[in-house]
């Protein structure tokens, strides 16, 4: 077999154009468009890429946001306890003062309740003793006693403190002065006469004498001399006489 160059070069003639006529016709434009499709892809992966990066920092933006109102949250949580324990230890505070309160005017009432109570058994007791002391008295009531009380006045009488003897001599040098002498009953005349003679030395003079009689008394006497009343009978008690002249009502 003999090698024909001359078709052998048209051979590579015609696979030169051929070549040339692909690259120029199909190669180029197949490489154009593979080369848009890369720049596509790339771009819509960068997009993808830069989506992704858009979620990711929404999602991390999203995630500090829930997180600080998490915080948020716990710390309006805290100062609400806070508040609510606040607000009931000031209401268990003032509950507790009122409960004290209560608890000191029930005893000031029960204290009162049992005073008030001690004051009426004293009153009754003490109403049972004066009826007691006042049938004794009725009964022991006489001459004898008034002399006794005269007695007594007169020695009391003369004790008086320096003051009241001089309130008692002021109010006798005054013109009208006068003695009102309330009795029980009629002193027998000694007893009249020492009485008279006593306040005479006591008072500085010898005043007027007013009698009347006052079965009230009891027994004993009763002596009225300006603004000053003595007395020396069971219905004054006769310790009352002993504190001496004071005011008369």
């Amino acid at each position: 077999m003999q090698l024909d160059w001359t078709t052998f070069l048209l051979q590579i003639v015609n696979f030169v154009v051929l070549v040339w006529l692909l690259k120029r016709f199909l190669y180029r434009p197949v490489m154009d468009v593979i080369a848009r499709r890369r720049e596509g892809i790339e771009k819509a992966l960068a997009d993808a890429r830069e989506a992704e990066a858009h979620a990711e920092s929404l999602r991390q933006d999203y995630e500090r946001k829930l997180a600080e109102q998490d915080k948020t949250h716990a710390a309006e949580m805290s100062r609400l306890n806070d508040e609510v324990a606040a607000e009931r230890a000031r209401r268990m505070a003032r509950l507790d003062a009122e409960l004290a309160s209560e608890r000191e005017r029930h005893a000031a009432l029960a204290d009162k309740q049992a005073a008030e109570a001690g004051r009426k058994a004293g009153d009754a007791a003490r109403a049972a003793a004066l009826g007691f002391v006042s049938t004794l008295l009725d009964r022991l009531s006489g001459p004898d006693l008034d002399r006794r009380l005269v007695d007594m006045f007169i020695a009391d009488l003369k004790a008086l403190p320096p003051e009241q003897l001089a309130a008692l001599h002021e109010a006798a040098a005054a013109p009208e002065a006068a003695l009102q002498l309330g009795l029980a009953r009629p002193l027998v005349a000694a007893d009249q006469a020492r009485l008279e003679q006593a306040l005479g030395e006591v008072l500085g003079r010898q005043l007027p004498l007013e009698v009347t009689l006052d079965e009230s008394l009891k027994a004993g006497l009763r002596i009225g001399i300006g603004p000053w009343l003595l007395a020396a009978n069971l219905a004054d008690e006769l310790a009352f006489f002993r504190s001496g002249a004071r005011r008369a009502c």
